[in-house]
């Protein structure tokens, strides 16, 4: 028998591995002094510059809410001129994470598509439907990674090359923080993980 003995972190992993008849078995034995903090998921990828690099499987995102006229405009509504509509989705992994625990892992991310807005398309519907895709705004929450908790990255419609995050404490943050109902984030609007926040997780 052969033992081994890694530590990584504030982990200590203890793996011992047995040969013999034919077979291999390893077990695994792990501390459990932080297992109170959220994994880090990993997903959120940056250039050596620490640019991110937009994710190419948003579209298996889930959508966990929407808006209409919701661009921090501080003009009067205008239900003729209803403004961008605006389309939340959050990272599958960190969905998971979520409903399981509860809280957000670190390396979550959100993001926020702008749409211009078309009235009453065809074939002759009322209403308002998405038109052409403006901007996105990726939202990703990091507690190890981030002096403010999170990080924002803007990007262009027709450019989705590494982002720069936006300055620590800039508007972004400041709202989320004083008008997010849920670690920031303003799940108060996302009707598929609102009712976390009054009967947390499943």
């Amino acid at each position: 028998m052969r033992q081994i003995v890694v530590k990584l972190c504030t982990r200590i992993i203890l793996i011992a591995v047995v040969v013999g008849a034919g077979w291999v078995h390893v077990v695994l034995a792990q501390s459990t002094a932080d297992e109170h903090l959220p994994e880090g998921l990993g997903i959120a990828q940056f250039t050596p510059s620490d640019e991110l690099i937009y994710p190419s499987d948003t579209d298996r995102w889930v959508v966990v809410g929407a808006s209409i006229g919701g661009d921090y405009s501080e003009t009067e509504f205008d239900p003729s001129n209803p403004g961008p509509i605006s389309v939340v989705q959050l990272e599958l992994n960190a969905y998971t994470y979520l409903l399981e625990n509860g809280r957000y892992a670190d390396g979550t991310m959100f993001l926020l598509s702008f749409y211009q807005t078309q009235e009453k398309p065809e074939p002759g519907l009322n209403g308002f439907v998405q038109g052409d895709l403006m901007a996105l705004e990726m939202h990703v929450i990091d507690r190890v990674k981030y002096q403010d908790n999170r990080g924002f990255y803007m990007f262009a419609a027709d450019e989705r090359g590494p982002s720069a995050m936006l300055p620590a404490g800039n508007e972004c943050v400041q709202c989320h923080a004083e008008h997010g109902v849920f670690d920031s984030t303003f799940t108060q609007f996302y009707p598929t993980i609102r009712h976390i926040v009054t009967q947390g997780p499943e």
